[in-house]
């Protein structure tokens, strides 16, 4: 049985985006707030695409249905997270993650990448069409992880579990945004890195 203190049992919030010290590292919150089948998704440090192909098998490939990308301003959230000056833009692309069917997708994912970034090396990461994109961020080495926080918020109708993290090279930083749809498979083994 997992021990919980009291401020792990306060790092999963209703009410907006997490505080730093509320970040979701090795101790989840009370398992209440979530289901037990979606914690290790929520908690798992490594690709989510590589984990997806897993719990989907080796018949299926893990496909990405891309729902739009391209230049723009970033919203209020990526200009804070991201440490934006006013007037700087982004690349965005929005994709499903699905295993075959589109029409029972098991993620939705947002990430976003500052402009300035693109000069930096992840240019490659606006080409994917297609593809989904987890794979090469986890690849790259260059790139290091914050940690991920996780809440549950208003997404398509329904209050979904998310999670998001930053990963950097230097001063550059690709914000990943998750949301866990109700066609998740069960997980299956660990995540690369």
């Amino acid at each position: 049985m997992m021990r919980h203190d009291r401020k792990t049992q306060s790092a999963v919030s209703d009410n907006g985006p997490l505080p730093c010290s509320k970040m979701i590292t090795k101790n989840p919150p009370p398992l209440r707030h979530a289901s037990r089948t979606l914690w290790p998704w929520l908690t798992l440090p490594a690709s989510l695409t590589a984990a997806l192909q897993r719990a989907y098998g080796k018949p299926h490939a893990v496909r990405a249905l891309l729902l739009g990308s391209g230049r723009a301003n970033p919203k209020p959230t990526e200009r804070r997270v991201l440490r934006l000056h006013r007037g700087e833009q982004v690349f965005w692309r929005e994709v499903l993650l699905h295993g075959g069917d589109p029409m029972r997708p098991a993620l939705w994912a947002r990430t976003t990448i500052p402009l300035c970034g693109l000069r930096h090396g992840l240019l490659p990461l606006t080409r994917h069409g297609t593809r989904p994109i987890g794979n090469t961020l986890f690849r790259h080495r260059r790139l290091r992880r914050s940690p991920i926080q996780a809440e549950s918020r208003p997404r398509f109708g329904r209050r979904r579990w998310q999670r998001r993290s930053i990963l950097r090279r230097g001063d550059t930083g690709v914000l990943v945004e998750e949301h866990f749809l109700p066609h998740l498979p069960r997980r299956a083994g660990r995540g690369r890195r």
